[in-house]
């Protein structure tokens, strides 16, 4: 899976890759820190997992950051589910931000879901 992932990125290297597989959303690495840092999600050791009734709600997202996107569908062989490109991407800049801050951001999420019984992941 991590020498797909490493050809993927190569392809598509200033998007984040979402990858759709047997009804679930997969979100890998430096892909997982970008959208936590936009959203309030949180991930378990740099996968986020999620249902994929929920990929509108990321794209609407995506779109809304202006972060170019690709959805691959493992089940067809990675081939393009969805995609979005834009001229003002911001992908990188949002890399550069996730880096910086979501180390604090998850503590403050943590804290603030214990305090108001929130799940950490509500797309579960």
């Amino acid at each position: 899976m991590e020498k797909t992932l490493s050809e993927l990125r190569v392809v598509h290297s200033s998007s984040l890759i979402i990858i759709l597989s047997e009804g679930h959303i997969r979100i890998y690495d430096e892909d997982v820190r970008v959208l936590e840092f936009v959203s309030n999600l949180i991930s378990e050791k740099n996968v986020l997992i999620c249902k994929s009734k929920y990929i509108n709600n990321i794209e609407d997202l995506l779109k809304k950051k202006k972060i170019n996107y690709v959805i691959l569908d493992k089940d067809t062989n990675y081939s393009v589910y969805n995609y979005y490109y834009n001229d003002n991407n911001n992908y990188n800049k949002y890399i550069n931000l996730s880096k910086k801050y979501n180390y604090l951001r998850k503590i403050v999420i943590y804290f603030y879901n214990f305090i108001f019984n929130i799940p950490l992941n509500r797309y579960k």
